[in-house]
């Protein structure tokens, strides 16, 4: 036990010696989630208030074009302009500022449009009630329909694109629905010789709505600060390869491991002290994580991190990545053979596995073989399992599959080290 206890010691004094490592362990990862999140929190803000401005030329002046400018500025994501440097849009204005890049949407009423869509309601009602009537069903559909021109710009998302199509739409079936409707209730008045009384809600019955998938333990709501700080930290925590691995391979070439090989003690005890020293320091990068997100982003407007309910859970979590994380710089410190082979293997393989794992991109938003890739990264087993804790007010069960898999990668990769380190003696 002493000679654990004195390994460990000397473990501390290496790192507390080394002040550039000590600024990579602690201070740089702090840095990292402060800067990742506010910069995604803006990003996130300023899709949600930002206000799209939409060039907008109504020569209809009728119910269809009163509709869609009050269903687009009621929306709240949209700002009507009518003019642009005082002067009165037309079509040919219109067309130059979207090709310039200056707008990305004009929307043009075409004079006429709102009797068009009258003329064909009532010759609709007129054929379904009228016997006499010779118009058939075949003119009905014939007749010309309102048109409306959209002007996109050239570069703007195709998905984008649509959304404003489909919400165009959902304003135009409306109001052509009312049209139509009061034409029937009319009808209907008529036949039955009574007061139209008849009130029609363009809106519908239907409303919607929107709920997070939480259970009845938590009722966090996921936010920018919820997501970024699981996900750096642990990639803070994978990144202690670089200085743990420059450790070992300092010792093997300046002769320490092996006066500690030809000690009485078992070099197994370096290492476990070795392991149980970056673990700590592991467990402290994600302390110090926490703090940022609870203390230090609230300073700037954004929400405080709530933890759940669950620190067993959460204490679990963070020991198995951690775990995980000095098992894999372990592994390479003992296959590397210079500092430069560890600091750059190990950094890119980081970064790519940070990128297969959702750290750097939501896994849900990558290609379908990108996200089947995505299972085989220990960072994501680390990350959804934190998701599950923060997210989704998960417990121990919740996580266990996660645990699982990180302590397994951790077995293999020091198994893989051991058994690598006995070859290169013999």
């Amino acid at each position: 036990m002493l000679q654990l206890f004195s390994s460990i010691y000397k473990e501390i004094l290496i790192i507390i010696r080394d002040k550039a490592g000590i600024a990579i362990l602690f201070l740089m990862p702090m840095v990292l989630i402060f800067v990742m999140t506010l910069i995604q929190d803006s990003t996130f803000r300023k899709l949600d208030e930002a206000r799209l401005e939409i060039l907008f030329l109504d020569y209809d002046q009728d119910s269809l074009g009163m509709a869609i400018k009050q269903g687009l500025q009621g929306s709240g994501f949209f700002e009507l302009a009518t003019t642009y440097e005082n002067k009165f849009l037309d079509q040919e204005l219109i067309h130059q500022l979207l090709n310039k890049g200056k707008f990305q949407i004009g929307i043009i009423i075409p004079n006429g449009a709102t009797n068009t869509i009258r003329n064909k309601a009532e010759l609709i009602v007129s054929q379904a009630f009228d016997s006499n009537d010779s118009t058939n069903i075949n003119e009905v559909k014939a007749q010309d329909d309102a048109t409306i021109i959209l002007y996109f710009d050239p570069a703007i998302k195709n998905s984008f694109k649509q959304s404003v199509k489909n919400s165009l739409q959902n304003f135009t079936f409306a109001i052509e629905a009312k049209i139509t409707f009061d034409y029937l209730a009319e009808e209907f008045s008529d036949i039955l010789s009574s007061p139209n009384n008849i009130y029609f809600d363009p809106k519908g019955s239907i409303r919607f709505e929107e709920l997070y998938a939480t259970d009845e333990h938590t009722e966090i709501i996921p936010n920018s600060v919820q997501h970024n700080v699981p996900a750096w930290a642990v990639f803070a925590m994978f990144f202690i390869l670089i200085p743990l691995t420059g450790n070992i391979i300092k010792e093997r070439d300046n002769g320490t491991a092996m006066r500690l090989e030809i000690m009485p003690s078992s070099y197994l005890v370096v290492l476990i002290a070795k392991a149980l020293v970056y673990i700590f320091v592991c467990f402290i990068q994600f302390c110090l994580m926490l703090l940022v997100g609870m203390v230090f982003l609230p300073m700037f407007g954004l929400p405080v991190l709530e933890l759940g309910p669950n620190k067993m859970a959460l204490f679990i979590m963070v020991i198995s990545t951690a775990i995980a994380a000095t098992s894999y710089a372990i592994l390479l410190g003992t296959i590397a053979s210079t500092h430069e082979q560890a600091a750059s293997f190990g950094s890119v393989s980081v970064i790519v596995l940070a990128a297969l794992g959702g750290i750097w991109v939501p896994v849900f938003i990558m290609p379908g073989f990108m996200q089947a890739i995505s299972i085989v990264s220990p960072l994501n087993w680390g990350l959804e399992g934190f998701y599950n804790i923060f997210l989704r007010g998960g417990g121990i069960k919740s996580i266990l599959p996660f645990v699982g898999l990180l302590i397994g990668f951790s077995i293999i990769s020091v198994f893989i080290a051991y058994q690598f380190r006995r070859f290169r003696k013999v």
